[in-house]
């Protein structure tokens, strides 16, 4: 079974292909820490939340946007929100031949070596786009390790003291 998130992230996307009205309505939702934390509050009504968020959105996004958020509010699931947008937007990268990876580096790349890297990526994955979120890792010394669709290229030095360390034992 699919999570809930990617249940909802479906059925929005078969609603509408409007990604900008979605982070659009996410951000002004999402904006203010107090307005977040009161439409996410049990104490505080159905109605003054869906009245709160008709108020903020109307005219803001298209209005099945704005139904899906009333929908969420409704089920008492907004705090999904946040993993919705970005579940929407993977699915509508994957849907458009892309995907989305994570690459642990070092130190920060150089953007030319990132783009180097999405490339090579995109080719030998068959991808039309590649979205790579870099995470800062000292611990792998140098270079870097990528995971993607499911796939893992360990290409830093950390990586590479294991394998070495792994054929001297083998070698005893």
């Amino acid at each position: 079974m699919r999570p809930l998130e990617t249940r909802y992230a479906l059925a929005l996307l078969e609603l509408t292909r409007n990604e900008e009205a979605l982070t659009k309505g996410a951000a002004l939702v999402q904006g203010d820490p107090e307005l977040w934390r009161a439409l996410n509050n049990p104490c505080v009504s159905r109605e003054e939340k869906d009245r709160v968020l008709c108020r903020l959105l109307q005219g803001m996004v298209e209005g099945e946007v704005l139904s899906f958020f009333r929908l969420l509010c409704d089920r008492e699931r907004l705090e999904l929100l946040p993993a919705i947008v970005k579940e929407y937007h993977r699915l509508k990268l994957e849907e458009a031949g892309g995907a989305q990876g994570v690459s642990r580096c070092a130190r920060q790349p150089h953007p030319e070596d990132l783009s180097r890297l999405e490339e090579g990526i995109k080719r030998r994955h068959g991808l039309s786009k590649v979205e790579l979120q870099v995470v800062l890792d000292p611990e792998l010394l140098g270079g870097f390790v990528l995971q993607i669709q499911g796939v893992t290229y360990d290409k830093s030095v950390q990586g590479m003291l294991r394998g070495l360390r792994r054929s001297l034992k083998e070698r005893d």
